[in-house]
Parts: structure tokens; sequence; C-alpha cells
């Protein structure tokens, strides 16, 4: 049963069309996927109209056309988001499962609310399967970032406030598949690493400062170079809190010391499409499959068992048999196995098949 504060979703519904479905969407507005149910949470509505009852039940209708533009983002290929049919009248409200009122003041005729809108995850499934939209999910994977700045003179130190701190700090990533914060840079954070182990890559410091944050990534972004002229070098590393390793990040120049926000914004960019690869989670269907780990060490085992505990597509493992040479497991998994080919392939793992046998280890 809906809690006490669910307002209920049977509003008169305006007929919306697909061309209306591309309304602003609110950046902080975040999606979760549970049982039956879609839930997009933090959609900002701001409306003025005759009255208060008036404009309290059109920000409801405006928060459900920004919901259903969220989860159309999310839930939908970018490929196939062309193909999405327009709502037909009344669809919309057999969709909405409910909308709860997270934040809300009222005037005389002005209504500023933050709502979270529910949908039934069938009918949803049901409307876009029509058009042969088959449903994803990204599953965010949020990320601590550790801006380092070195010149001439060494690096800055941690808390330095200089404008490539100031690009992060500014970079609006609450709606992507890794939204990141910035590390605070104050005492605690200095006594845990020094500027020079975090550009380093000390991975023993880097966990000592990730006692505070509990991150599941840490991304050290480093930027060389003088800071009134350039050019200058962007770069750094992922390190993963879960299994230790560190991951170099592409380096790349960035001609002007003005041109920083859209160096942050690339490197993010990279990030949010490298780990929507591994994130994408196709729920329309699932699969199970028998595989075989070579192992030559203990070390190879517990890097491809980290390694699978970090895709979201993986549905469950189960050990079925532990030798010195090989390790025997059945996975149950969501998508087809050439799909998870692509995703294994993407946290580093190759999947193939030799005569009728799965194998898997780490490349």
């Amino acid at each position: 049963m809906l809690p006490a504060r669910w307002f209920s979703h049977r509003l008169p519904m305006i007929f919306l069309l697909l061309a209306g479905l591309w309304m602003a969407t609110d950046a902080s507005a975040q999606i979760t996927v549970a049982g039956n149910a879609v839930t997009i949470a933090g959609v900002d509505v701001d409306v003025t109209a005759a009255d208060a009852i008036k404009a309290r039940e059109q920000g409801v209708r405006e928060a459900q056309g920004k919901a259903v533009k969220m989860l159309i983002d999310q839930l939908v290929a970018p490929a196939d988001r062309g193909k999405v049919p327009p709502l037909q009248p009344g669809q919309l409200e057999s969709m909405v499962r409910g909308v709860e009122f997270a934040k809300e003041r009222t005037t005389a005729n002005r209504f500023v609310g933050t709502l979270n809108v529910v949908f039934a995850a069938e009918p949803v499934k049901q409307w876009l399967s029509g058009a042969g939209i088959s449903l994803s999910e990204t599953v965010a994977r949020a990320a601590l970032v550790v801006p380092l700045w070195k010149d001439k003179l060494g690096v800055e130190p941690l808390d330095d406030h200089n404008a490539w701190r100031d690009a992060w700090s500014k970079l609006d990533t609450s709606g992507s598949a890794v939204p990141v914060s910035v590390v605070r840079g104050d005492q605690l954070d200095q006594d845990a690493l020094s500027v020079e182990e975090a550009f380093v890559g000390d991975v023993s410091a880097l966990a000592r400062l990730n006692d505070r944050y509990h991150a599941p990534t840490i991304v050290v972004a480093t930027l060389e170079g003088d800071r009134s002229t350039g050019p200058l070098t962007a770069g750094g590393f992922l390190y993963d809190a879960k299994t230790g390793e560190r991951t170099d990040l592409p380096k790349f120049t960035v001609t002007d010391p003005g041109q920083l926000a859209d160096a942050a914004q690339k490197m993010h960019a990279s990030l949010d499409q490298a780990w929507r690869g591994v994130a994408v989670v196709h729920r329309d269907s699932q699969d199970s499959m028998d595989v075989t780990v070579p192992i030559g060490s203990l070390a190879d085992w517990a890097k491809v068992r980290q390694r699978l505990g970090g895709i979201p597509a993986i549905k469950s493992m189960q050990v079925r048999a532990l030798e010195t040479d090989h390790a025997d497991i059945h996975l149950d998994y969501y998508g087809t196995p050439e799909e998870l080919q692509k995703i294994l392939a993407q946290a580093g793992l190759s999947l193939d098949k030799d005569a009728d046998k799965w194998r898997l280890q780490a490349r």
C-alpha cells in the first residue's frame, strides 16, 4: 500500500505527444528500478496557475512529463530513442502508480515542489516493446575525484582552489552513470595521503583516503603544465575500491588554460561511456551458462571473482568446483551471451566458447 503522503495519479491527464516529452529534466533526478516499479526521484517543478489547487495539479502533470523523459533517457538506448511512440490519451495514467511530494511550497497561485514519480514497469515495457524497443538499466557508480595540478614547482596542495579543481566542482554529473564529488582536501584528507602519493597513484594511500569517503571508485585527475600559458596535459587514473586495481586514463592535450571546464567534461564523458558499457543491464531477458575458469594461481581466481562481482549484468554466480588448475562456475545473467561477452570484455575478462564449453579468464 502506498503511504499517506502519496498523491493519487487519478488527475485529469493532458494528451502528451512525443514532442512534449522532450522538455527539460532535472539534473538531480535519480532513477531506481526495483521489482515491478521504476522510480524517478527528485523531479523539480515550479508552476503558476489561477489558484493554488490548479498550480498543484499542473505541477503533478509537469513532473510526470519530466519523469517520462528521464525514464526514456535512462532506460532506452540512444539508437532507439527516435522510435519511442507518442503516448495515447490516458496511457500515462495507466503507467504512473503514484507521485510522492518530497518537498512542496504553495502560495496563492504558485506551486514549487520536488516530486518522486513511480511508474509500473509492465505498462512501460508494453508501451516501448510495441515499437521494438527493449529496456535497459544503467546502474550508476559514484566516484570521488581528486584533481591535481603539477607545474614546474611541483604538485599543488590538495586544498588548493585552482581552476582545475573549480572545473570539476562545477561539473554537473548527477544525471550521469558516474556522478562525481570532489575531495574536500582538508586536514583529514591530507593526513590520509600526500599529493605526491596521490599523483603517482599509491594504492595504499588511496585506500586510506577512501576510509573516509567509501567511494566505489576514485578518479585522480591530473593536469601538468604552466597554469598561465599552457599547453597542458590532462590524464590520471582510476582506483577501484573493490578490487584495489589502478587503471591509467588516456592523456590528452589542453591547448589553453581557459579550456579546463571542457577538459573536465571530456574526461568525465569518457568515464561515463566506459562505465555504461559495463553497467547497462537489459532486464528484458535473462539466461544462464556453465563456465570454466583456468587458474594459474589463487590471484588469478581472485581477480576473476572480483571483476565479476562488479558487473551489474551478472545476476548471480555459483562455484560448482574449485580445483588447483581451474574453477567451474554457473552464471545467471541478464541479456544475451553476445551482450555478456561485450560487457565482460570491457571489464577486462575474456569469455570464449571452446567446442561446447565456455571459458572465462582475465585478460
